[in-house]
């Protein structure tokens, strides 16, 4: 896996709008480790909410985003830390999903497309 394959799997999926429960920072980052993985990270939670309201509901019933992320991550076996094609998580604001484009250069979902950021909180990745 390069940090090119990657980038370019991240302008496919994340240059179209936001959308809660369709494009939001979560599937996003998880539709680009599906195309480049064949594992679907979401694949239990996709169905379980739609829009603001639903997504926040989601979010409490789990004990807050960070132990969402866990639970998601968890049943697929991802080993912690940063590498090219994981996921990673930002504590930043309300928290964000990230895909890890090369160690240090993350890119997360924004409304109308994508921004590439340096710093994430967590990573996890396939062994």
């Amino acid at each position: 896996m390069t940090p090119e394959q990657v980038l370019t799997a991240v302008d496919a999926v994340m240059s179209r709008p936001f959308e809660w429960g369709v494009c939001d920072c979560c599937t996003a980052a998880c539709d680009v480790f599906l195309r480049l993985w064949g594992v679907d990270p979401m694949a239990d939670v996709r169905s379980q909410y739609m829009g603001l309201r639903g997504a926040a509901a989601l979010i409490r019933e789990n004990g807050g985003f960070p132990a969402l992320v866990e639970s998601v991550l968890a049943p697929i076996g991802l080993t912690p830390g940063h590498q090219i094609g994981g996921l990673a998580m930002t504590l930043e604001g309300r928290g964000s999903l990230l895909i890890c484009i090369q160690p240090g250069q993350w890119a997360g979902k924004t409304l109308n497309g994508f921004a590439l950021v340096s710093r994430a909180d967590r990573g996890w990745h396939l062994a």
